[in-house]
């Protein structure tokens, strides 16, 4: 061979030789940003199966307050069925209005009255009522 073809050669050796040091840098460097890649996925990842966890725990949460909720409401329902309606409560107290049942007198009051006129008529005292 003659020098034009070694110096063709060493050229093209040289060439390839820097390609391939261009290729094993690109590989470096692709590998350096998937492994941080990954390192990124793997962080999101413990984050995000962190807030699952805490949304489960709401969400389970939220489910117990519901079911009291519904618990609740449904003992008031039977509760209701068992109180007065207006109606009801308007029509007795047209009754307490017309019997009046503050006026009425106890056991005690008509004896202690009859006591106390049986006094005055044996004491001869006559009194005049309003």
């Amino acid at each position: 061979m003659d020098e034009r073809e070694l110096g063709a050669v060493s050229a093209l050796l040289t060439e390839f030789s820097t390609r391939v040091n261009d290729l094993e840098e690109r590989s470096r460097l692709i590998r350096e940003r998937l492994l941080t890649l990954s390192q990124t996925v793997l962080k999101q990842n413990e984050r995000l199966n962190k807030e699952i966890g805490v949304l489960k725990e709401d969400m389970r949460e939220i489910r117990n307050e519901s079911d009291r909720l519904k618990e609740a409401v449904e003992h008031i329902i039977r509760e209701s069925s068992e109180l007065a309606r207006k109606e009801e409560l308007r029509v007795v107290e047209r009754y307490m209005k017309l019997f009046e049942p503050l006026k009425f007198a106890t056991i005690e009051d008509v004896k202690r009255i009859v006591k106390k006129e049986l006094k005055k008529k044996k004491d001869g005292i006559i009194e005049i009522e309003e």
